[in-house]
């Protein structure tokens, strides 16, 4: 069939799953792991430094803890891939870890952050005196609106930047699995509107950095399409 006369066109590749080593697996949630506990142990050293230390049972972490915790992640996943995989799937990896890392997570809490400044120092500050009950109904929805439209819109910006630069073109669809990773983004939501229950803190305080690791185990195990 001549692709001429029926003016065919090629389509993106999509990244397919694979069975994987299981040391690869092994390695990458170890490394994952590792990078989430670097992390922490970072933001304990900075509040040594400013002479505030916390206590990470109760800890509420601010959007600059989670970016942190995600990249400790995301890195930690990367290399125990790399050292226990192919130099075949480097390629991906590396894809797959600037797609979790800008992707699913720099655009998603940087549009949180953005726009619960937006409501705090502008929208309850106004004339329309909200209730407390009415402010936290609005964070929440703020809180999965922006969680939603940052994770679609970066992962579309990552794919167009993605292509570019390893000349290749994949297409990278938000599985529902993806949103898991946002635990830590729901975590964080929790903190902001409940920060005075220590019960509630105590709670997310934990789940928080652990549920980094579905992200830095994805760039880790991640396979070539080949």
């Amino acid at each position: 069939m001549d692709c001429a006369k029926i003016n065919c066109e090629p389509k993106p590749a999509v990244i397919k799953k694979k069975n994987i080593n299981k040391k690869v697996t092994l390695a990458s949630v170890a490394g994952s792991a590792a990078g989430i506990a670097g992390a922490l142990g970072g933001i304990y050293l900075a509040s040594r430094k400013n002479k505030t230390p916390i206590n990470f049972k109760n800890y509420s972490y601010s959007e600059g803890d989670v970016l942190l915790i995600g990249a400790g992640s995301v890195l930690g996943g990367l290399a125990g891939g790399l050292i226990s995989d192919d130099k075949k799937n480097i390629k991906s990896k590396l894809r797959e870890a600037s797609q979790q890392f800008v992707g699913s997570m720099v655009f998603p809490i940087g549009i949180l952050a953005g726009v619960n400044k937006l409501i705090d120092n502008y929208l309850f500050k106004s004339s329309l005196n909200f209730s407390s009950t009415q402010q936290k109904v609005i964070k929440v929805l703020a809180c999965v609106a922006s969680l939603i439209s940052g994770m679609e819109l970066g992962n579309k910006v990552m794919n167009m930047v993605n292509n570019k630069i390893f000349k290749e073109e994949v297409k990278h669809d938000v599985r529902p699995e993806d949103y898991l990773v946002h635990t830590d983004d729901l975590c964080l939501c929790a903190n902001m509107l409940l920060k005075d229950f220590k019960s509630v803190s105590a709670i997310t305080s934990k789940l928080l950095p652990l549920s980094f690791i579905i992200a830095g185990s994805k760039t880790g195990v991640q396979q070539s399409r080949e």
